[in-house]
């Protein structure tokens, strides 16, 4: 038994070597887009939309990993192994919401409601800039891999934090699943409403992918 814990520390003290803040935050993140799904499909069993939606996007997308990070990667392979589950997380995402509104479009103002509910859970907090909140959106929200650079920053300061959407990641799961990508903005909308709630914050979508966090006048 003591040689077994000496090898689990070891081996703890190795992948700690490996492992860096960067990869425990972008696999947060893809935690926290599993968070949604499950909301939504806890949603779709409380409504009777379809019970079985969860046996179908773990069949059809894989499942989710939930377990400690430390625990479950490939370290021999980290960039490729969290690349891979945020491609099943998308996938997923874009099934169980195409799914439901394909049965019935209606369900998307259902949905909205649960997207701006997730975004007040993990709220920005109040009293802080818009640059920070600006952060905290990128602490959450599942946009590929940091060397995508999907958000340019324009302006960053307490006023005002603007930035460019330089291009979208998410579409090609979108479409494998015959969905429409403009769902998914709609409830990313919703989501950094429901994060903004509780401050003296706004969200503003402009032309050209453009988008700002103001100090609400």
């Amino acid at each position: 038994m003591r040689t077994g814990l000496k090898y689990l520390d070891l081996k703890e003290k190795i992948m700690s070597a490996f492992l860096g803040p960067i990869h425990f935050w972008l696999y947060n993140k893809i935690q926290l887009q599993e968070e949604l799904i499950q909301n939504i499909l806890e949603a779709s069993q409380k409504n009777n939309w379809d019970e079985s939606l969860q046996e179908k996007v773990d069949t059809t997308c894989g499942e989710a990993q939930r377990r400690p990070l430390e625990e479950v990667i490939d370290e021999s392979n980290i960039h490729g192994w969290l690349q891979y589950h945020i491609s099943i997380s998308e996938r997923r995402l874009a099934y169980v919401v195409t799914s439901l509104i394909k049965e019935d479009a209606s369900r998307l103002e259902a949905l909205k409601e649960v997207a701006y509910s997730f975004g007040t859970n993990h709220p920005v907090g109040e009293g802080i800039g818009a640059d920070e909140a600006f952060k905290a959106l990128n602490d959450s929200l599942l946009d590929g891999m940091p060397c995508d650079r999907v958000n340019e920053p324009m302006e960053q300061s307490k006023e005002i934090a603007q930035w460019r959407q330089t291009q979208c990641i998410h579409q090609e799961y979108w479409d494998e699943v015959e969905g429409d990508i403009s769902v998914y903005y709609v409830l990313r909308s919703q989501i950094i409403k429901g994060m903004l709630s509780k401050s003296n914050l706004v969200y503003e979508e402009k032309e050209h992918g453009v988008r700002a966090i103001k100090q609400e006048v």
